[in-house]
């Protein structure tokens, strides 16, 4: 993967194909280089493959194909998949196998392999972001100011709770963007919030969803934001990509707004990062985002007491933000079934 020490950018890292589906390289300091691509799919870039066949020539030649998240998606979130799983895997690929990409001998089986040995440590990362979505989602539905609801946001980052600056950092964006919904980021036709608005509508009748904060609307929220902090957090826990890696999604959501403007940065360790790129946001709402982003102190690494201690505060905080009880229900659901029984165990990638 190319290291440059200066800000690449976005429309350097992204290719948008006729059928709406986008490859972005995500890294602002990673530049795509001469290949190979190790290419990261979502669920709907793996259904709807006539992306592939619309990239230039010279990158579709040098794709590595990876559909981890998909496959994660649905082995969280459909029973069907977990029964036949090797099976389910052999059909989804089918389509890009068709078109000419390149999967090894027994894939199927291999990544049936780790998505079973890992269940629990998976389910643990996965749900990591959780209380976020909820707290971001209550923030924004609440009439409030920018700054109120800056403030608390601030307030938040005080408390001894696990503080992801990537997280809180989008949740900054997202109250400034609501403040200001007539914003457009540069060369976009559509406001910016819009993407926003409509990420974290809720969406009764589908995927399970219903009209108010259940666990399939954290579950598919959490599913969609991973998709953004998988590729830092794959390097953090020491994966060594097929060249440059790079994620391919037609979410609005991610490819126009958060991978744009709230990108990862390589570091010369791993510990993953996230920069601000202003791609048209005001100069005041990027250093007020900053301001807070700098606010957030890295502390060192805890007692496992402690970081179960912490994870339960956030996620106490977090139904604090929720007006409803069965909302609250869904959190503590979240905590009890998804993230404490793979606390402390790794993942095991090989």
């Amino acid at each position: 993967m190319q290291f440059i020490n200066e800000a690449v950018p976005y429309v350097e890292r992204c290719i948008r194909t006729s059928s709406g589906t986008n490859i972005v390289w995500p890294f602002l300091n990673g530049g795509k280089g001469p290949g190979p691509y190790e290419l990261f799919l979502d669920t709907n870039a793996l259904s709807n493959v006539q992306w592939f066949a619309q990239l230039p020539d010279e990158i579709r030649a040098k794709c590595v194909i990876n559909p981890w998240p998909a496959l994660l998606e649905q082995w969280l979130s459909n029973p069907l998949f977990r029964n036949s799983t090797k099976d389910r895997i052999d059909a989804m690929i089918e389509g890009l196998a068709k078109l000419g990409a390149p999967f090894r001998d027994r894939f199927a089986q291999q990544q049936e392999s780790l998505l079973r040995k890992n269940d629990a440590a998976l389910r643990t990362q996965f749900s990591l972001i959780v209380p976020y979505v909820a707290i971001m989602k209550a923030l924004l539905a609440q009439k409030l100011s920018a700054e109120e609801a800056l403030e608390r946001l601030e307030a938040m980052t005080q408390k001894d709770i696990p503080r992801f600056t990537s997280a809180m950092m989008l949740v900054a964006l997202g109250t400034l963007l609501k403040s200001n919904q007539s914003l457009k980021l540069v060369g976009d036709l559509k406001p910016a919030f819009s993407y926003l608005d409509s990420f974290l509508a809720f969406q009764p009748g589908q995927k399970d969803e219903t009209d108010h904060i259940n666990v399939p609307y954290l579950r598919n929220r959490a599913g969609d934001l991973n998709l953004w902090l998988s590729l830092p957090l794959l390097r953090q826990q020491g994966y060594r990509f097929v060249g440059t890696p790079a994620v391919v999604t037609g979410d609005r959501a991610l490819h126009r707004l958060i991978l744009r403007v709230i990108p990862p940065v390589l570091r010369d360790g791993l510990t993953m990062g996230f920069s601000l790129l202003p791609e048209g946001l005001p100069a005041s709402s990027c250093e007020r985002i900053m301001t807070i982003a700098a606010s957030i102190q890295v502390r060192e690494s805890a007692k496992a007491e402690d970081q179960l201690a912490r994870m339960s505060a956030l996620f106490e905080l977090a139904k604090d933000c929720c007006t409803d009880d069965s909302e609250r229900q869904a959190l503590d659901q979240m905590f009890s079934d998804w993230w404490r029984p793979g606390f402390g165990k790794q993942i095991d990638l090989s």
